[in-house]
C-alpha cells in the first residue's frame, strides 16, 4: 500500500490565514493544519495532497502568492511555498486536532464526528460531520456566515438548493432546520459526493446530492446558498437567477469584503435586491432577494 503523499507548506502573514486555507482547500487539499509561527511571525500552514498532483502543485505556489498578495495589498515576498514528498499519512489524523465544535447560533451548531457528545455544543440542532476530503467543517468564516444566515432563512423556505455542497454542511443544515423542505445539493467534484452522502446518513437527513449542472435543475427554489468564490459566483449568476423564483433569496458567500460590492452589482443587474450583508474577519456574505418584497430579516442580527 502506497502511503506517500505531498506536503505543501505555505508561510504567510497572519491576515491572510483564512484566505490561504480556503485557497488550499479549493486547490484540492485533503486536509490542512497550522504549525507554530516562523521566525518572521508568519503563519505556517501545511496541507496534504495526493502524489499525482505533484506537477500541478509545482505551479501552485506562485499562483497562490499572487492571489493572496493582491487581495491583501501585500508583497509576493511575504509568502513562501514548499513542496515535499512524505512517506506516511500521520497528517490525516493531525489535521483533525484543530477541528472543534462550532456554535453558529442557539438554533445551530456543528461538531466533528470524533468529538464526544457529552462535551457539547448546546444548540437546538447539532450536526455531526466528517469533512473527509471536502471543504466544509463550519470553521472557515465563509461557511460560518452561510450557516448563520441559513439558521434564520431555511425554516421558512420550502425548496432549498446548495450549490457546491462539499461536505454537505449547508444542505444538511437546511434539512435539519426545516425537515419539511425539499433540499438539493449540486457539485462538480465527484470526490465529495460520498462524503456528503455519508454525512447525511450519519445525521439521519435526506438531501438530494448530485453532480447535476444548474441547467439540469427545474425552478423555482425559495432559497439558494452558494459558498464559492467571486469568479464562479459571477459565472453562475444567470443560472442562479433562472432557478430563483419570485421572492426567492440567494445567500452568496466566499467573498472577500473588497469583492462584495462587485458581486452584489452583478446580481442586481439581473433583478435582485441586496437585502443584507454579514461580515466575519475579511469575508462577507450577501443575502439578495428577487422580485417580491422580502419577509422577516435573516438570523436576528
Amino acid at each position: 500500500m502506497d502511503l506517500a503523499w505531498l506536503k505543501v507548506t505555505l508561510r504567510h502573514p497572519p491576515e491572510a490565514a483564512e484566505a490561504a486555507s480556503a485557497l488550499l482547500f479549493e486547490a484540492g487539499a485533503a486536509g490542512l493544519w497550522e504549525d507554530q509561527p516562523d521566525e518572521r511571525g508568519r503563519v505556517v500552514t501545511r496541507a496534504g495532497f495526493a502524489t499525482e498532483e505533484r506537477y500541478r502543485l509545482a505551479a501552485l505556489g506562485p499562483a497562490l502568492a499572487g492571489r493572496l498578495a493582491g487581495a491583501f495589498g501585500l508583497d509576493k515576498d511575504d509568502f513562501d511555498f514548499e513542496l515535499e514528498l512524505e512517506e506516511s499519512r500521520d497528517w490525516a489524523e493531525k489535521w483533525k486536532e484543530g477541528l472543534s465544535p462550532v456554535l453558529v447560533s442557539p438554533a445551530l451548531a456543528v461538531a466533528p464526528t470524533w468529538w464526544p457528545e457529552e462535551e457539547g455544543p448546546e444548540a437546538a440542532v447539532v450536526l455531526r460531520l466528517d469533512p473527509g476530503l471536502a471543504f466544509g467543517s463550519g470553521h472557515h468564516a465563509t461557511t460560518w456566515l452561510c450557516l448563520r444566515l441559513l439558521a434564520g432563512l431555511a425554516p421558512k423556505a420550502g425548496r432549498i438548493l446548495d450549490v457546491g455542497f462539499g461536505s454537505g454542511i449547508l444542505a444538511l443544515a437546511a434539512a435539519a432546520l426545516n425537515p419539511a423542505a425539499e433540499v438539493l445539493g449540486v457539485d462538480n467534484d465527484s470526490t465529495v459526493l460520498a462524503v456528503a452522502e455519508d454525512n447525511a446518513a450519519l445525521n439521519g437527513l435526506t438531501v438530494g446530492f448530485s453532480l447535476r449542472t444548474l441547467d439540469q435543475l427545474a425552478p423555482p427554489f425559495r432559497l439558494i446558498a452558494a459558498n464559492l468564490t467571486l469568479a464562479p459566483l459571477l459565472e453562475l449568476a444567470p443560472g442562479l437567477s433562472r432557478l430563483s423564483g419570485p421572492g426567492g433569496r440567494l445567500i452568496l458567500s466566499g467573498l472577500l469584503n473588497s469583492q462584495a460590492d462587485e458581486a452584489a452589482q452583478a446580481y442586481e443587474a439581473l433583478g435582485f435586491t441586496l437585502e443584507s450583508r454579514l461580515s466575519r474577519e475579511e469575508w462577507a456574505a450577501l443575502v439578495l432577494t428577487r422580485g417580491a418584497a422580502p419577509g422577516p430579516r435573516p438570523g436576528g442580527f
